[in-house]
């Protein structure tokens, strides 16, 4: 695993380990002195992120499974209802277009402006079922998305401290050497100017030159402290980067697989975030109980509804509702039109949507077998990832 080879022989610490991510800097460097213990724990962290990963990208598949299967079997609907015999198909239409007339008095009475749009209502009602608990969800992700954008930002804003650390510390190394050779130059010159009045005849000039020399000597060891000191301030900052921009990554990782979750939400229920999917959720059940209440003070709506999705169930219909819901499908050819293409559409998004994550599975199962031949001494911490 990046401490052991095949034969147990420890490895020297490489910069490019992806084990380094999970570990601290005290972590690190107990791992390059071969600490068994941290490097276990680091590859625990790893699997079970793997874990996590495939835990979400089945989830989400399944998910989009369902969708596809249930776009499927609307638009077997529709063709099954284009291919009904004339007399069936008549019946229908006129049952059809009667409800939608008492629905038409309805809404005459009724009188109220629709605050959401009929691909709004189509999507509630296709998810009817759903989406309260998906709206708990969403708002969940778009919190945590929240927390995700801020810990980049907090990331970014350490490593601008550690730079600016570092550049401090450079900065101190250059000056140090600049101001040595300035110092050097002039203790040599001042020596030379003593030695030569010493010759002369000035005896009294010997404190002068002792002190010279030890303040020279003094001012050596706060050079060579200093720098010694620098070039630590340096590794540290150095080692710092390196940890804060693999976390920086991690978290990069984690904003790109939410956010794509979250656009892949908002696109499914055609809405911009959780505010405006609440708002059109809770317009939608305020519309669906008013056509309830009214639909109940009108018998013959409500037989003709009942009636006609019998009938539907009779002709093999498999989810006859929406079309009870939407009459103006079974009369209306372009209604018909847009409605099926809306379905196609949608079932070839979600085809493509499919096959990325198939492809992602793949690499996610690769990535998990690079990382079993790369850490062997630990490869049963992987054994659990796809379980």
């Amino acid at each position: 695993m990046g401490l052991f080879s095949r034969k147990k022989k420890k490895e020297q610490i490489d910069d490019q380990d992806p084990v380094l991510r999970w570990m601290t800097v005290d972590e690190a460097i107990a791992y390059s002195s071969g600490d068994t213990a941290v490097l276990e724990k680091a590859v625990g962290k790893i699997a079970y992120e793997y874990k996590i990963l495939a835990r979400e990208l089945s989830e989400k598949q399944e998910e989009i499974k369902q969708d596809y299967t249930l776009d499927t079997e609307l638009l077997g609907d529709v063709k099954r209802f284009e291919m009904l015999p004339e007399k069936t198909r008549a019946g229908i239409v006129d049952s059809a277009r009667l409800i939608m007339n008492l629905g038409d008095e309805r809404t005459r009475f009724i009188n109220k402006e629709k605050k959401i749009s009929t691909e709004q209502k189509r999507s509630m009602a296709r998810y009817d079922a759903l989406l309260p608990e998906k709206l708990e969800e969403i708002r969940k992700k778009e919190e945590y998305l929240v927390l995700v954008e801020e810990d980049m930002r907090k990331l970014e804003g350490e490593k601008g401290i550690i730079s600016f650390e570092r550049e401090r510390a450079v900065e101190k190394r250059r000056f140090l050497g600049r101001f040595s050779w300035f110092v050097a130059t002039a203790a040599l010159m001042l020596f030379i100017v003593l030695l030569i009045l010493m010759k002369n005849g000035n005896e009294k000039l010997m404190p002068a030159f002792f002190v010279t020399g030890v303040a020279v000597i003094g001012f050596a060891f706060y050079y060579f402290v200093s720098m010694k000191e620098c070039a630590s301030i340096i590794r540290k900052c150095d080692v710092s980067m390196k940890r804060a921009q693999q976390l920086l990554n991690k978290v990069k990782i984690k904003f790109v697989n939410t956010s794509g979750t979250l656009e892949y939400m908002y696109e499914k229920y055609h809405v911009k975030g959780y505010s405006e999917l609440k708002n059109t959720w809770e317009e939608y059940v305020h519309e669906k109980e008013s056509e309830k209440m009214y639909a109940s003070n009108t018998r013959l709506l409500a037989g003709y509804e009942q009636s006609l999705l019998d009938e539907l169930h009779r002709a093999g219909f498999v989810h006859p509702q929406p079309l009870v819901s939407q009459p103006e499908i079974l009369f209306n050819s372009s209604e018909l039109q847009r409605y099926k293409q809306s379905l196609e559409e949608s079932r070839e998004k979600l085809r493509r949507m499919l096959d990325d994550g198939m492809k992602q599975a793949m690499e996610l199962k690769k990535e998990v077998e690079d990382a079993r031949e790369r850490y062997p001494g630990c490869s049963r911490m992987f054994d659990a990832v796809y379980e």
